[in-house]
């Protein structure tokens, strides 16, 4: 009896196996121009061999395949009612179902290669959009020059599965949604008018290898064009150059693959060499070569050029050149140009280091996620130039592609501009790493796709010079697909370094990701012989990340490693509509468009905003990234070491200046000769200052500063590249004390529950039972003003004061505070230290006055003295002691000691939070800035005399969190219009404060910046001291170093009434109080 075996048909997009139909080998990317003229500009649109498809195109989005639209690739159907679409674009960001933001779950079912399960949540987004498709349709001429041509049609990026058509008949298929697709379509155009179809799927198996931290989109989202080779072409080439041992000569190694589809045999190849931007009458040979022995199976040929005196490509100093390739018929005739960007650029490991053109270099690096916050991935070619622009300005020389092959401008333009890359496959199954078994890296039947999504983005991207590394993927597992991988990779290039940190044994670099200081300096110290790599670090997620500095210094400091790459360089909000206010928009994250699953904000932890705004978090890497170091022994005598640690720039391409700065005024300033100053040499510079007249209690800076000397393509002559400033302890003479003759005496007066003291131009109101200042007066003007019903929350049995953070009314003056709005990184998804403080309701103290008492000292002053117990209904308690002298001229010395419980860990901060009336905007410090920094985030800002506003030291976070702390404060004024207002000045002790128009928890409280409502009054914070930023979120919590432990504390700080008529404010705030 005969068995019948009966196979369903598998989808090709659920099959592992099936990567492509029809589709087209990978290759160097190219386009052919018709002359060398054309080619030299590079301007596409100008060959007369290339026709675009972007632009406006007929689209059917259904929810599930099924619901497909039959037959729709044949011309015959009418198409005309459908909508239109742009491409390149993300359909989601076109109003057709909804962006998805999930990290390590993948939103399908997990049964590889299938993708249309339904053993999932219920609250997924598949449930109601199992997989969605996207159908496109448009026509096309094909110009009259194209006769007796071969006709490409190139998709830069789809995803993430496609069948395509042309004229109702199917070319081929496509999945691996970041390298092109390419499909001969010769012999299915037609003269006149041709019909282009394109069915994009949503998921497919393809989807397992492309679980990256992104949004997930569809679409074709990259350019599409058709372009035309004569029969013989040349179908890739790549470029490879070799050196002397001074690398004074160099060789050009052209492997060269020529096809032939029919035509003629003879004809010509030539090579020619020219410097990027120079005439072409400047350009010499390479090489010519005949084509008379191309087959029908084509031609492989390898030649080797030299050339003399070569300019040597780095980030540094990206000298380019083009290469062409000329190719005549046998009539003479040229037939097809091609052009490519070429660099002399030698990479090699030895020494645990990786070297490029004979030195060591060190990679100072970001993560790059290809976004816009209008167009997702569908990035045009100005913010790329934007991205870069602002890369160079921070002094990084290091993208690193995360995690998949970005548009392939972004490496000419990496070319041109100088980053080094490391360009990274589309390989993440992020998803499958706790399932040992089920590891796609070890599956057998999944090493095609590894090995093909590798190969393509090398085959692509080989001939770029600012590529110095190959990286096999992200987070993907480890196992035989990656060794396959490696040797497929080594197969075709074997100049470039491989890296892969989820498998180091099959890589030429070792890697690690958000390593911890100390396993970092133990990786330093090991002899293996492979360099090391942080390939991510020091997650920016929010308000972050703390010590960039220390990796650097790290970096500097141990030959082996080679650097690291922050991740990462900008979050990736979406502009959506603010809810109610349809004209404003703000960066929407996961959740917000209903996706699920979602890791919600994961993915807001760039250095940049999703617009690219500057951020605090830059200027911070700016400083930390700088090429030039400056130290100073004797900085008195003005002598500072200068070290060049460029690779390949001399120091005499900047301008140096300098100026002397007496408590944030500059004072002096000068210019430094021209440094002749080579690579890794030191050399000691003396500034010229003179010697100033030294002013009682003040402190004197230099600052330092290297400017372009002339336009770069990334930033204008004068632009700042490196800077450092230094304390000059020059014997100043002491404070002076203040005179309190002339101001009378000082009177008190008991008035039920409020103590109040006044003088001639002052009064000062204290509650008992609030234990703290309700109202201060200077010159009739409120300062610190209670309304009455804010001690709503006295109770008159237990004199209990609740400083109620959910409520509107405060108690103006001084109240002790610890809490800070948690930042992502002490929310560290829901495992942080935060939890701990909303376990403990850190931001909702109540404070028990358990003894006030008043003396008074002499006719002068007087001294209130508040013993307090501050707790919260979680049972955390806080002991203070406040000492409040209140002096005659109306400046109150405020005195605290806290001693908190130990249950916490650590705690945000320790210092006062009051808040002044409406009309107090205006802001004046002397401290560090000018830029929001916090204690393991300050490096470049330096202490000055800074102007500001309370509604300016906000900070844009995509989550509301602390922000706009400034460090180091010596003096800051909030004052109104008139410039009246409060001076607090610092006592033994410098401060951290800020000033907002916001309490922490309206911070905390809200998800987004548009939920915030500003109140009237400025809410000041003074800090003792404050917990560091860290980069828990993903990655070390604050160093040991920067934790505020639960420990007895004490801090001062003064208050004193100011007004114009008093003068300089650096001036005055040097004048003492008298001590008592």
């Amino acid at each position: 009896m005969g068995t019948l075996l009966v196979f369903a048909q598998q989808n090709d997009w659920e099959n592992e196996q099936v990567i492509g139909i029809n589709k087209e080998k990978g290759h160097a990317f190219y386009i052919p121009y018709g002359t060398l003229e054309q080619a030299q500009l590079g301007y596409v649109d100008g060959s007369p061999y290339f026709l675009s498809l972007n632009g406006m195109w007929k689209f059917n989005w259904v929810k599930h395949p099924d619901l497909a639209p039959a037959n729709f690739q044949e011309p015959a159907t009418d198409v005309s009612y459908w909508d239109d679409i742009d491409v390149p674009s993300n359909w989601q960001l076109r109003g057709y179902g909804k962006p998805i933001y999930t990290n390590t779950v993948y939103p399908f079912e997990k049964n590889p290669p299938y993708v249309m399960g339904k053993d999932i949540p219920s609250n997924f987004t598949k449930n109601d959009l199992p997989n969605p498709v996207g159908s496109y349709r448009r026509d096309f001429e094909i110009p009259e020059n194209w006769d007796e041509r071969e006709v490409f049609i190139h998709f830069d990026g789809v995803q993430s599965a496609m069948y395509v058509w042309v004229n109702g008949q199917k070319v081929g298929y496509s999945e691996g949604s970041m390298t092109p697709a390419e499909f001969n379509i010769t012999k299915y155009i037609k003269s006149g008018k041709n019909t282009l179809a394109v069915k994009v799927y949503r998921w497919s198996d393809g989807s397992y290898l492309e679980c990256q931290d992104f949004w997930r989109l569809s679409g074709i989202y990259r350019d599409v064009f058709l372009y035309a080779v004569p029969k013989i072409h040349i179908s890739d080439y790549f470029l490879q150059a070799d050196f002397n041992d001074d690398f004074s000569s160099a060789t050009i190694q052209t492997t060269l693959e020529i096809k032939k589809n029919g035509g003629k045999d003879g004809g010509q190849l030539d090579a020619l060499l020219v410097e990027k931007g120079k005439d072409l009458n400047t350009a010499r040979s390479l090489f010519s070569i005949p084509m008379t022995k191309v087959s029908k199976n084509g031609l492989t040929q390898t030649i080797i050029s030299e050339v003399g005196a070569p300019k040597l490509w780095t980030a540094e100093r990206p000298n380019l050149y083009d290469v062409f390739f000329i190719l005549k018929s046998s009539d003479g005739n040229v037939t097809e140009v091609l052009q490519s960007n070429f660099g002399f650029r030698e990479i090699e490991i030895k020494d645990q280091q990786l070297f490029i053109n004979g030195k060591s270099i060190l990679l100072k690096g970001v993560n790059r996620v290809e976004h816009d916050p209008y167009d997702g991935r569908a990035i045009g070619l100005e913010m790329m130039q934007k991205d870069i622009e602002l890369m160079k300005q921070l002094n990084i020389n290091t993208v690193r592609t995360s995690h998949f092959p970005n548009h392939p401008d972004w490496y000419r333009l990496c070319d041109e501009y100088g980053l080094y890359v490391v360009a990274e496959a589309n390989v993440e199954s992020h998803g499958m790493g706790g399932d040992k078994d089920g590891r796609l890296a070890r599956d057998p039947r999944w090493e095609k796709a590894h090995v093909d999504r590798n190969v393509r983005s090398v085959e692509r991207d080989k001939n770029h010079p600012s590529i110095i590394m190959w990286s096999m993927g992200n987070e993907a597992g480890s196992g035989s697909n990656f060794a396959a991988s490696y040797q497929a990779i080594k197969a075709i290039d074997k100049t470039r370094p491989v890296h892969y940190q989820g498998d180091n044994d099959h890589a030429d670099v070792e890697s690690e990701m958000y390593i911890t200081i100390g396993s970092l300096k133990r990786k330093a110290k090991s002899e293996e012989s492979k360099p090391f790599f942080v390939c991510e670090y020091a997650h920016a997620m929010g308000n972050g990340p703390g010590s960039v500095k220390e990796y650097c210094d790290m970096f500097e400091q141990y030959p082996r490693l080679i650097g690291g790459c922050i991740w990462d360089w900008v979050d990736q909000g979406i502009a959506r509509p603010v809810p109610g206010e349809p004209t404003k928009t703000y960066f929407a994250y996961g959740g917000d468009f209903g996706d699920r699953p979602t890791r919600w904000n994961f993915l807001m932890n760039g250095l940049t905003t999703p617009d690219r705004q500057i951020t605090p978090k830059m200027q911070n890497v700016k400083k930390c990234y700088q090429y030039i170091s400056l130290k100073s022994h004797d900085v008195v005598s003005g002598k500072i070491e200068v070290t060049n640690n460029y690779q390949f720039i001399n120091l005499k391409k900047f301008d140096a200046i300098w100026e002397l700065t007496c408590d944030g005024k500059v004072i002096q300033d000068g210019v430094i000769e021209k440094l002749d100053l080579e690579s890794g040499c030191t050399k000691e510079v003396i500034i010229p200052f003179n010697s100033p007249d030294y002013e009682t209690g003040a402190e004197y800076f230099l600052r330092v500063s290297f400017r372009l000397s002339k336009d770069e393509s990334w930033a204008k002559s004068g632009y700042e590249v490196a800077s450092e400033q230094f304390l000059i302890p020059f014997d100043v003479p002491d404070s002076k004390v203040l005179s309190l003759d002339g101001f009378g005496v000082l009177k008190f007066e008991e008035k039920g529950d409020s103590l109040i003291l006044s003088g001639k131009l002052f009064k000062v109101c204290f509650s008992k039972k609030a234990g703290t200042i309700t109202d201060y007066q200077f010159n009739s003007m409120n300062l610190l003003h209670t309304d009455q019903e804010a001690i709503h929350g006295v109770n008159v049995e237990t004199p209990v004061v609740y400083w109620d953070t959910l409520t509107d009314k405060k108690v103006a003056g001084p109240q002790l505070s610890l809490y800070r709005a948690p930042t992502d990184n002490d929310l560290a998804n829901g495992r942080g230290i935060a939890m701990k403080w909303n376990q403990f309701q850190l931001a909702h103290l109540t404070h028990q006055v358990t003894c006030l008492d008043y003396k008074q000292v002499n006719n002068k002053a007087i001294e209130v003295n508040v013993h307090m117990v501050s707790s919260t209904s979680a049972s955390y308690h806080i002991n203070s002691h406040t000492k409040y002298t209140v002096f005659v001229n109306g400046i109150i010395k405020v005195e605290t000691t806290v001693e908190p419980d130990d249950k916490l860990g650590m705690l945000p901060r320790v210092g006062h939070i009051l808040q002044m009336p409406e009309g107090f905007e205006n802001i004046e410090y002397f401290g560090a800035g000018p830029f929001e920094n916090y204690r393991d985030r300050m490096d470049g800002a330096y202490i000055g005399r800074y102007h500001t506003t309370t509604t300016d030291m906000e900070e844009y976070y995509a989550r509301p969190q602390e922000m706009g702390n400034r460090s180091e404060v010596r003096w800051f004024t909030v004052t109104n219009r008139t410039g009246n207002g409060l001076m607090f000045v610092a006592d033994s002790t410098l401060l951290n404060f800020s000033a907002l128009h916001f309490r922490p928890t309206d911070l905390s409280k809200a998800n987004y910046p548009y939920q915030l409502k500003a109140r009237p009054e400025s809410i000041i914070t003074i800090d003792a001291s404050h917990l560091g930023l860290g980069s828990a979120a993903c990655g070390p919590l604050a160093l040991r170093e920067y934790v505020l432990k639960e420990e007895k504390m004490s801090f001062k700080y003064e208050i004193r009434p100011y007004n114009p008529s008093l003068g300089d404010k650096a001036i005055i705030s040097r004048k003492l109080v008298p001590g008592y």
